[in-house]
């Protein structure tokens, strides 16, 4: 079994959820390091591609699994306590949680880009971020934690994370986003040069208040 940083972290995250929807399962790996660590008890695994839940049922064979082919929340009956998100687009991301239940599940959502999309889109249609954190495994990626409310985020918050930025494991992240804005900055020009500077001024403060 393929195991990472993120896959672990990921796994960590599912704790004191009993059945677990992940949608996007790829090869189940999430589910089985969950599984394996006893955070679970019951899980659905559901993926756009036949390809994938095939390799999801094989690793996850004699788990208590229900898979399921599905474009998002499209064709999920069962009821679940969290559901995951992970390793996809911001964009796709948003369009899977136009269809999510209008219950009290909890939402783990790991975009592999464009955080701050993510968090526009979450402001204007009735969720709140209640926390999130930063994994850092070859590359950097943000988990959110979501659930049904209300949130008024300022561009700032958009960038930074309105959890994320009361961390102090959000340091290096920030460093990191700064040092790409700088490698890159200098060739850009109009529209694009403007929002970079934008970016930078908020990851420099934000670092100076670290």
């Amino acid at each position: 079994m393929v195991k990472n940083k993120r896959i672990v972290f990921l796994a960590t995250r599912l704790k004191g959820y009993p059945k677990v929807l992940d949608i996007g399962t790829d090869h189940g790996y999430v589910l089985k390091e969950a599984f394996d660590k006893g955070f679970i008890h019951e899980a659905i695994a559901s993926d756009l591609r036949e390809q994938p839940l095939l390799s999801a049922k094989k690793n996850l064979e004699n788990y208590p699994v229900t898979f399921v082919l599905s474009n998002g929340f499209l064709n999920i009956k069962e009821s679940f306590d969290l559901a995951l998100v992970a390793g996809m687009g911001a964009h796709l991301i948003s369009d899977i949680m136009k269809h999510a239940p209008k219950g009290n599940e909890v939402y783990l959502l790991q975009p592999n880009d464009k955080y701050d999309v993510l968090r526009e889109y979450l402001m204007h249609h009735g969720w709140t971020i209640t926390d999130e954190w930063v994994i850092h495994d070859r590359f950097y990626y943000v988990l959110m934690e979501v659930k049904r409310g209300t949130m008024h985020l300022e561009k700032s918050d958009l960038i930074l994370g309105p959890c994320l930025k009361t961390k102090s494991e959000a340091k290096d992240y920030y460093q990191w986003k700064l040092n790409q804005i700088n490698q890159i900055i200098e060739h850009a020009k109009g529209s694009s040069r403007t929002s970079l500077e934008q970016r930078r001024e908020i990851y420099q403060n934000a670092l100076q208040l670290m």
